[in-house]
């Protein structure tokens, strides 16, 4: 009986292993689905979340920031500091360069390459300055001054004047070789409108009209002109770390043509009829020097008030004729200095 018993209990065992075995294989399958399961939902959310970064990223993508536009220099230590960063890259290039190397700068032939840098950076900005003070220029002028003719009438001696506004222009080329020193060539032709003609007494310095000869109305009256040329050396300091506005002088040599002639309204030939008083007209060289100061703005505008003094005149014969064309006593004519204030623009294209 003991026997049987125990193959019962084996049989037994031997039938119901596949069963147990079923439900621990199930349940450790129902495990790797949930395992697995869980797995796909957090790469779900992961790739989801991912997905939503993404496109978030892409709506608030930052704006690359904008490059730093360098400001222009203004002064003359930030354009010094600018050369001086330049030097050394400017010798290095010259290295590689070789024999064929050129300094690109105003008036760099006059620039010795082996001085210091602070010194060659001096200069190349000095000349640079200079440059933007050179070119053609052209202005607008008014002054005044007293014209003298002197002659002989019934055996007396007349002298003449007339204290005109003269208005003109003038045109011209300037250089400056550095911050401190120009010269400029430049003509122009200043005129003035109708004047009354005085007599001019010596003794006491009283002046009286002289009347219409033609009986007329109105006195006698002049028109006088003045064309030139000059030459002039210019001079001035900056006043002001710019480097752009000035005060300064100018000094120099005019040689000019004037004409002087009289005038007088006639009862049938109309107004303004060459009439003859101690000329009949005139046309003479004129010589004078040329003395002033200035004021230079943003290296374009400039204002003067100056003097020419005449020191020295020259008869053309045949462009002359007195009213007497028998006089003994030879007629003069002369100006005293004018006095002139100027308006020059500094022509840049």
């Amino acid at each position: 009986m003991g026997i049987l018993k125990a193959l019962f209990y084996i049989l037994l065992c031997v039938c119901f292993m596949p069963y147990l075995y079923g439900i621990d294989s199930g349940e450790t399958n129902v495990k790797k689905r949930i395992h697995v399961n869980d797995d796909k939902r957090s790469n779900y959310k992961v790739n989801n979340f991912t997905t939503i970064n993404l496109n978030s990223t892409k709506k608030t993508k930052k704006e690359e920031p904008k490059k730093e536009i360098q400001k222009p220099t203004k002064s003359y230590e930030e354009k010094l500091h600018y050369l001086q960063s330049l030097r050394y890259e400017v010798m290095s290039l010259k290295e590689q360069i070789g024999d064929d190397f050129q300094v690109s700068v105003p008036y760099g032939h006059y620039v010795d390459d082996k001085t210091s840098a602070q010194r060659f950076n001096a200069l190349t900005q000095s000349y640079n300055d200079a440059l933007k003070k050179s070119g053609l220029f052209g202005g607008v002028s008014m002054g005044v001054l007293d014209i003298y003719t002197s002659g002989y009438i019934d055996n007396n001696l007349v002298i003449t004047r007339i204290t005109p506004l003269v208005y003109g222009g003038s045109g011209g080329y300037q250089k400056f070789f550095n911050h401190y020193v120009g010269t400029r060539l430049y003509g122009g032709l200043f005129t003035s409108f109708f004047n009354d003609i005085y007599t001019y007494d010596i003794k006491n310095g009283t002046t009286a009209p002289v009347k219409n000869p033609y009986g007329g109305d109105g006195n006698l009256q002049s028109f006088y002109m003045l064309a030139f040329m000059s030459a002039d050396v210019l001079f001035e300091f900056p006043f002001d770390n710019t480097f752009k506005n000035y005060i300064g002088g100018f000094m120099g040599l005019n040689i000019g043509v004037m004409y002087y002639r009289p005038y007088a309204s006639h009862p049938q030939k109309g107004d303004y009829y060459p009439a003859k008083y101690i000329w009949n007209y005139n046309l003479q060289v004129d010589y004078s020097f040329n003395l002033g100061m200035s004021l230079t703005f943003n290296n374009i505008h400039r204002v003067e008030v100056g003097l020419g003094i005449p020191f020295s005149y020259l008869s053309l014969p045949g462009f002359a004729e007195s009213a007497d064309v028998l006089e003994k006593i030879p007629s003069n004519f002369w100006r005293s200095a004018v006095f002139l204030a100027n308006y020059r623009m500094l022509i840049k294209f």
